[in-house]
């Protein structure tokens, strides 16, 4: 068949060959199973049909012989109520008036961009003007009316809006330059130009008609109660006549010629240079992006991915909203074999969502795109309801609320441990804070019977409750880490509230809500599921105000989490080499705890407590510095008293302390090292120059010369050396003087001071320049002044 219509009766897919004189319907044999088709379209280039079904919630497509049929959207849909190809441009546009959306795909389905989300009430009827870039629309909302834009949703305008019901059918005559509808309310066929003017009637009445469309100078339209296809005159809405009838069930309709020729495509050459979707618009085309990706500034290439967004659960799918686009429409992420996802969170360092199935009891793991999805826990699980990611020690902790447990283990589900089993009646939420510098804490609620909010440390230890009163079911738990405060819901007191880390300045921020579940927060906005209002809602997270609803009409709504390349950093002691242990490390203040699982898995095991790496490390150098140091001081202080003065050796003796008496003069043996002798000497009285009978004997000895006017008194019994001074006599570091019994005259003494000082070096004890006594050893004398003459001595 070259021309013939094609309508869905919504069981199924029927044609009528406009080629021969009568008409006559043929179901189109498709395999797959069809519910409730409403919208339909044709792709004339490749000879496929494509249709919605708003119970399966799906899109498909297949040949026009019924071969081939393969669902292209299959997610994010309600009720898909008009559909429109655009066999010129490849991209397919359809309507949702349960989402209250108008969207845009490739022929396949992929690269999907949500086009118009404001201001739609129930849009209904889709028609396309490739040739001049435009699409049109009618809303059969509250307040009807007829809209266009540019195909890449630009330049929206509003053509009528007055005198409208229900404007279900819409088409475009381009060889007449003019609109056409039907309405079902008012019963009417009208018609206009292309900017909503010259409005007219063109037929009425019509009972309830539905789908529009037209071939050449007919229009044709589907009609619900007389269940018939309806054929009129384009231009005077005259010659009506029934193509088909008793035929129930009607809905959309589509004329085509395949011999028409398709047109100029604008995007045809390299896809208009666009890395994703190129959109055709009034005066060009456009470069876009999938829904929640940004364009980049060259204005033709796309993210990759958002770069922030909501992670959301509804018990069979997750979805992403991105924050960075102003839509907030919701993605779903293809994860497969989802039965009842409760709990979700996001390492940011893998980029891997984690997430439990309390059906399959399980805790699984897969990326964003799907692929490598595996199961970390599958042992042991009754009912998962909070699940924390702690991103830099690869950790993961979830709470059990059939077991009343909390336990960790490491990311790929190994080392697995109980932390807490005591206490717990139906713990609910965990949210882990595992940064330096955020407290590294684990926070977790508990609505039992004595409902509660409580804190530890990230091995469990240290356990306190934060707040056990004024709460009902504090389900919800989240981490605000710039505020360094906690915010949990409660579905009992239906309210939201938050407090500092140690559960003190608690305040209501939320009163009034109907039954939340989860929360996140990102920026200055705490984000919230409700199960009662099938919605993600929020609001300021410093004032309570500004609430608004992000996504309505979700059934299901479980978990929410925001990633963010904010939200996920900082650093702790086991985030290099997981601190040095085997199986678990738990990082703290100044330090970290290494642990053991439950069950060993036959590795040996660590659980030391210590230090981070970079501590002993830093450690360790400082103690060989220090060292190093001491030993250049030794060194320096060597070669210092070795090469003060060629005739003086190292001395090791310290300054003692000296008392003089009339009588007797003592070193005293308390304070000086035991190298030394007692020194003791008696004066007769004879003479000045006159000694008592002494042996002095000097065994390698030194005169120890001074300035002190203290040790003159005691030294001036000794007689002077020959010189300009007294003499030090140095062989070795020691001086033994013992005195005995017996005396010399002053002739045997002159005569051994003599015979000694051959073997001594003269030392000026007269100081005169302070270098010549700084080249001493450090023997603690300092002379004040300079005697002048013997006499004075």
């Amino acid at each position: 068949m070259n021309s013939f219509l094609i309508f869905a009766r919504r069981t199924d897919i029927r044609m009528v060959s406009l080629d021969i004189p009568y008409f006559a319907d043929v179901v189109l044999a498709v395999n797959g199973s069809m519910k409730n088709t409403i919208a339909i379209g044709v792709d004339p280039k490749e000879g496929k049909v494509y249709w919605s079904d708003s119970t399966l919630k799906k899109i498909s497509r297949a040949n026009i012989n019924g071969s081939g049929q393969e669902d292209i959207i299959s997610s994010g849909l309600m009720t898909t109520d008009g559909l429109a190809v655009d066999s010129v441009g490849r991209k397919i546009y359809w309507t949702d008036t349960g989402t209250n959306r108008i969207e845009v795909a490739n022929l396949n389905g992929s690269m999907r961009k949500v086009l118009v989300w404001r201001n739609l009430d129930s849009p209904r009827a889709i028609a396309l003007y490739h040739e001049m870039g435009y699409m049109y629309w009618t809303d059969w909302g509250e307040h009807a009316k007829l809209e266009r834009a540019g195909m890449d949703g630009s330049d929206r305008v509003v053509l009528i809006s007055n005198n409208l019901g229900w404007p279900n059918g819409l088409a475009v005559d381009k060889a007449g330059s003019q609109l056409l509808w039907a309405d079902a309310h008012t019963e009417r066929i009208e018609a206009s130009d292309l900017n909503g003017l010259n409005r007219r009637t063109l037929v009425s009445p019509v009972q309830h008609p539905y789908g529009l469309t037209l071939l050449g100078p007919h229009i044709y339209w589907t009609d619900w109660q007389s269940r018939s296809i309806q054929r009129a005159d384009k231009t005077t809405g005259t010659n009506i006549i029934t193509i088909r009838a008793n035929l129930p069930g009607l809905m959309d309709i589509e004329a085509v010629d395949r011999e028409r020729p398709l047109g100029f495509n604008r995007c045809g050459r390299r896809n208009g240079g666009c890395s994703h979707l190129c959109l055709p618009r009034p005066n060009g085309t456009s470069c876009v992006c999938p829904t929640g990706v940004l364009l980049k500034s060259d204005g033709r290439s796309c993210e990759e991915m958002p770069e922030t967004y909501l992670l959301f659960s509804n018990r069979v799918s997750v979805r992403r909203i991105s924050l960075d686009t102003p839509d907030h429409t919701d993605v779903h992420v293809p994860v497969p074999e989802l039965h009842n996802v409760i709990s979700l969170d996001y390492d940011s360092v893998e980029g891997k969502l984690y997430y439990t199935d309390v059906s399959l009891d399980v805790i699984r793991r897969v990326n964003l795109d799907g692929s490598g999805m595996e199961t970390v826990v599958s042992q042991g699980l009754k009912t998962t309801d909070g699940l924390a990611v702690d991103w830099v020690a690869r950790n993961m902790y979830w709470t059990d609320t059939g077991r009343n447990t909390i336990e960790v283990s490491r990311l790929d589900g190994s080392a697995r441990k109980v932390l807490v089993n005591n206490s717990l009646d139906e713990p609910r939420a965990i949210a882990v804070s595992p940064a330096k510098g955020q407290g590294l804490f684990l926070f977790w609620t508990d609505w039992g019977h004595i409902a509660k909010i409580e804190r530890a440390h990230l091995d469990g230890s240290d356990r306190k409750v934060l707040i056990n009163t004024d709460l009902g079911w504090p389900n919800g738990l989240t981490l605000d880490y710039d505020t360094r405060r906690i915010f949990w819901v409660d579905a009992h007191l239906d309210r939201i509230e938050s407090s500092d880390l140690n559960g003190k300045l608690r305040q209501i921020l939320v009163s009034h809500v109907s039954h939340p579940f989860a929360l996140t927060q990102q920026d200055r906005w705490i984000y919230w599921t409700d199960w009662q209002t099938k919605s993600i809602q929020r609001v300021d997270k410093h004032t309570g105000h500004n609430k608004e609803t992000v996504l309505a009409n979700v059934e299901g709504l479980m978990d929410i989490i925001v990633v963010s390349p904010n939200r996920q950093t900082g650093t702790n002691h086991c985030g290099v080499n997981n601190g040095g242990c085997t199986h678990l490390c738990f990082a703290k203040t100044n330090s970290f705890a290494c642990a053991c699982p439950d069950e060993q898995d036959g590795r040996p095991c660590s659980t030391r407590e210590g230090l981070h790496i970079s501590y002993v490390i830093g450690g360790a150098l400082t103690v060989l510095a220090i060292l190093i140091l001491i030993a250049v001081y030794i060194i320096y202080r060597h070669k210092k008293s070795k090469f003060a003065d060629p005739g003086v050796s190292n001395l090791t003796y310290s300054n003692p302390s000296y008392r003089t008496s009339t009588q007797e003069v003592k070193i005293e043996t308390a304070q000086k090292p035991p190298i030394y002798n007692q020194l003791r000497y008696k004066k007769e009285g004879v003479g000045e120059s006159s000694y008592t009978k002494e042996k002095i004997r000097i065994v390698e000895g030194v005169c120890l010369l001074s300035g002190e006017e203290l040790y003159w008194e005691d030294l001036k019994q000794l007689k002077v050396c020959r010189g300009s001074g007294l003499h030090a006599c140095m062989r070795t570091d020691t001086v033994s003087l013992q005195a005995s019994s017996a005396s010399l005259d002053d002739t045997e003494t002159e005569q051994l001071l003599q015979g000694d000082q051959s073997e001594c070096s003269s030392l000026n004890t007269a100081m005169a320049t302070p270098q010549r006594h700084s080249a001493h050893p450090d023997t603690g004398w300092v002379p004040n002044r300079k005697p002048s003459t013997e006499s004075e001595v």
